[in-house]
């Protein structure tokens, strides 16, 4: 009886903190934000401040990247959604189950152009390759001039195709919605 009872508080209370089963806002990673901004601008004192920009996509945060009074770029911190849970075969339109998704970080300078993406967080089952730098840097300099093409202008992934397009669409629609409003 006493396992019993163990098991119906321990199970409710892990699944309610599990982060792969809740997908709300990520947390925004510091430590590693503040890394990447220190090797994009060496000399400069660069601070975050909240950037409110309307984002009827996803529910991401923005944040100007400024030294003084001068805007040295943008921060994008977001969660890409890639398949339901429990397999890509299940039916996407089956609103009970919840995503497997991705967290990342997108800095960009100030005209919005792709200094950096680094993915933090990854709860996918599938797909692990996205998170390499080389493939992320294909990124680099995209400013929101075109459309990317996956497997054309944006490299192929066998085994992560719905998490690197997941990944390309949210690059083009951040970038775009950066150019929007700055």
């Amino acid at each position: 009886m006493r396992n019993l009872l163990l098991i119906l508080i321990v199970i409710p209370t892990w699944f309610f903190h599990s982060s792969f089963f809740l997908a709300d806002d990520p947390d925004f990673p510091e430590k590693k934000v503040a890394k990447v901004i220190n090797r994009i601008w060496k000399d400069k004192s660069v601070e975050i401040q909240r950037y409110n920009i309307e984002d009827a996509y996803g529910g991401g945060k923005y944040f100007m990247l400024t030294d003084e009074a001068d805007t040295l770029g943008y921060l994008y911190v977001g969660r890409v959604n890639s398949c339901r849970q429990g397999g890509c075969a299940i039916n996407n339109e089956d609103a009970e189950l919840p995503f497997e998704f991705f967290d990342y970080f997108l800095i960009t300078d100030k005209n919005a152009k792709v200094e950096k993406i680094k993915i933090f967080n990854y709860q996918a089952t599938h797909g692990h390759e996205v998170m390499s730098t080389g493939w992320l840097r294909q990124f680099k300099g995209y400013g929101g001039e075109r459309k990317l093409k996956y497997g054309k202008d944006i490299e192929a992934i066998s085994g992560a195709t719905i998490s690197a397009k997941a990944l390309n669409l949210d690059v083009q629609f951040i970038v775009g919605n950066l150019k929007d409003n700055y």
